[in-house]
């Protein structure tokens, strides 16, 4: 049940950091994010889209290294949240949510 949880959870919240990335090269939709977002920085939402999915991937696959990436998406993730706060800011409980089974599946490696 908790990897279940755990993977939509990987897999939800990488599909929402698509809306950065389409809101970065798609200014005049109208997407979730009011604050313009750069090409570049654009490109950072779309890297964090992938390492959250790599993550969901790999925990559904069952591999027991699904939290290196989940862990570096959850770092850069809260620094886009931070600069987009007033849009996003409610990411921050799945980057908490996210970290703390990082946390736990880094306990048994070391």
């Amino acid at each position: 049940m908790y990897r279940v949880v755990l993977g939509i959870l990987l897999l939800a919240h990488g599909l929402i950091h698509f809306i950065g990335f389409m809101r970065a090269f798609q200014p005049g939709m109208t997407l979730q994010i009011t604050k313009q977002i750069s090409a570049p920085v654009g490109i950072v939402w779309l890297i964090t889209a992938l390492l959250f999915l790599t993550a969901a991937a790999l925990k559904a696959f069952r591999n027991d290294y699904w939290w290196v990436p989940a862990l570096l998406a959850v770092v850069v993730s809260q620094i886009l949240i931070i600069s987009t706060w007033a849009d996003a800011k409610y990411g921050t409980l799945a980057n908490a949510a996210i970290l703390l089974a990082c946390l736990v599946f880094m306990g048994n490696f070391f």
